[in-house]
């Protein structure tokens, strides 16, 4: 896979210097705040993510009270139309990415963000900036050839791209003309069979391979109960395949939302997602097909369509209004499409093990080793210590093997760093002997004492850190405070997230409520002043 994966990089990295990525982008946040945050930033980053000659419309547009993600983004796509500034006319292809997200389970290093999970910065340099490029930028960038694809496709609508996470497809996609150019909805998926834990944690579609569409999507559950479902579709004409999230909405369907589901966006008691149940109604042509549904999720014991009634009271009814409305607009059948991405290379560092774990990558010699490399723009080449160092200053005394350093200052004595990361740092002494990462600190004599830590955006005189452990540090005013947790903590719910442990002073959800109220870019500039004081 790694060829292909490799493959995929190279093409959505071109089609920004050719100029093929989006012209018209919403980012949608959850406040005013973030909403400027996100405006600002991506408007400076845009060259290097979606055109490199920069002619690509941002605008950010805040939900508010949450709505979920359906009617999240039928709200967004009102406001953006609505905004003063959007242009009149609307090219084939618009993006949307979705940057909600506290990232409690990345906690500390949410808070250190003004809990903005997506704003996440990676190893990825901006090509023609001095900044690295964050989570929700990488999204966006490696979403060109979705675009792309769906551009060639006929296809006329947004895609709708949740902006925590980065996929790259394992397949070619054979450019196909008119392929998607009826489709009202296109949903993008991997066929494979279930098993236990695919089962229980994804939601599933079936497809049938001869027309291209989508007729029926399952909620998450046992293995067993899924495959009694799934029992009806048991020739070569249907397959299975996994929901990989994300959507293209079409123009179409936006517009006919905008007539029939006004009140209802604009409710702000009213919440409702994509995934399972909006699509099962989308999905059922009559009200005998949607009790199928509701049947085999009251036999199964399960809550679901009836708390998602509870958020949205009527959506049934609701929901085949507005696909009855399409159907009238277009004249033919309402159709879902989906598009196959294989085996996918999946990029999540929203929870504190795949974060490690991808940084770790960084320095593997294997397929996923050389495409994480890849993916983050880091170059192979290695010296003699099978060390890859860019940018970097590192004293003659230090002893360094195995290991990843970009834009960093190592200058003292006592540098010792087996199979670590460190990326933007400055430090003197550095003492990382089983590895571990130090990504954006500013630590004069930093130690990291045991296998599988991190520090994100520590500034300190001096730090050292046990096996597993997380710090960082907040900037609730211009001094640092510091923030620790440890790998080994995977449920940030109840007292964890709400009660100070590790000896925090605040408890994750009150450093968070606190870093929400400062302003977006003077969180950052409070951090870069800090790095700059107690740099060594």
């Amino acid at each position: 896979m790694s060829s292909v994966w490799r493959k995929k990089i190279a093409e959505n990295l071109a089609l920004v210097h050719e100029q093929a990525g989006p012209e018209f982008v919403v980012m949608v946040t959850g406040n005013e705040n973030d909403a400027r945050y996100w405006r600002t930033h991506t408007s400076q980053v845009r060259g290097n993510l979606f055109r490199a000659d920069e002619r690509v419309h941002v605008t950010s547009v805040a939900e508010g009270s949450p709505r979920g993600n359906f009617l999240g983004t039928l709200k967004a796509w009102d406001d953006a139309r609505r905004a003063p500034d959007t242009p009149g006319s609307i090219p084939d292809i618009s993006f949307m990415s979705m940057v909600f997200g506290k990232g409690k389970r990345l906690s500390p290093f949410c808070q250190a963000l003004g809990n903005r999970k997506a704003a996440f910065p990676t190893p990825m340099k901006a090509e023609k900036l001095s900044q690295y490029l964050c989570t929700g930028d990488l999204s966006c960038l490696y979403s060109n050839n979705w675009v792309q694809h769906l551009r060639q496709g006929g296809f006329q609508g947004v895609l709708v791209k949740w902006g925590d996470e980065a996929i790259l497809p394992g397949l070619d996609w054979p450019a196909i003309r008119n392929k998607f150019q009826d489709m009202d909805l296109i949903r993008f998926v991997s066929q494979t069979e279930p098993t236990e834990v695919l089962a229980r944690e994804k939601d599933w579609f079936v497809i049938n391979r001869n027309t291209g569409l989508i007729e029926r999507q399952l909620s998450r559950q046992p293995l067993s109960s899924l495959q009694s479902q799934l029992g009806n579709f048991g020739t070569r004409q249907y397959g299975t395949a996994v929901n990989l999230g994300s959507i293209a909405v079409s123009y179409t369907f936006l517009e006919a939302a905008r007539e029939i589901l006004a009140k209802d966006m604009d409710n702000p008691a009213f919440a409702a997602d994509w995934d399972p149940f909006i699509m099962m109604a989308l999905l059922s042509p009559d009200e005998s097909a949607w009790q199928i549904n509701v049947l085999a999720e009251e036999k199964a014991g399960r809550a679901g369509i009836r708390d998602a009634e509870k958020r949205y009271p009527g959506f049934y009814a609701a929901v085949s209004s507005l696909r009855s409305a399409v159907k009238r607009k277009t004249g033919r059948p309402f159709k879902i499409g989906f598009l196959d991405f294989g085996d996918v290379f999946w990029v999540d560092l929203g929870l504190q093990i795949t974060l490690r774990q991808t940084l770790a990558a960084l320095t593997a010699d294997s397929e996923i080793g050389f495409a994480t490399r890849e993916f983050f723009g880091v170059p192979h080449a290695r010296d003699a210590a099978n060390n890859i160092i860019v940018r970097s200053p590192i004293s003659e005394r230090s002893r360094i093997r195995n290991s990843v350093i970009l834009d960093s200052s190592i200058t003292g004595p006592d540098v010792q760093i087996e199979g670590g990361v460190v990326v933007g740092g400055m430090h003197r002494n550095l003492l990382m002997p089983e590895g571990g990462a130090a990504v954006f600190c500013a630590v004069s004599d930093m130690r990291f004492t045991g296998e599988n830590t991190i520090a994100f955006r520590s500034v300190a005189p001096e730090l050292s850190l046990a096996k597993g452990e997380r710090h960082t540090s907040i900037f609730l005013s211009e001094s640092p405070e510091t923030f620790i947790s440890n790998e080994s903590v995977v449920d940030y719910s109840g007292d964890t997230y709400s009660k100070p442990i590790f000896g925090n002073r605040l408890s994750f959800e009150e450093a968070g409520s606190l870093a929400e109220q400062v302003d977006a870019i003077e969180l950052e500039d409070r951090w870069k002043r800090s790095r700059e004081k107690f740099s060594p």
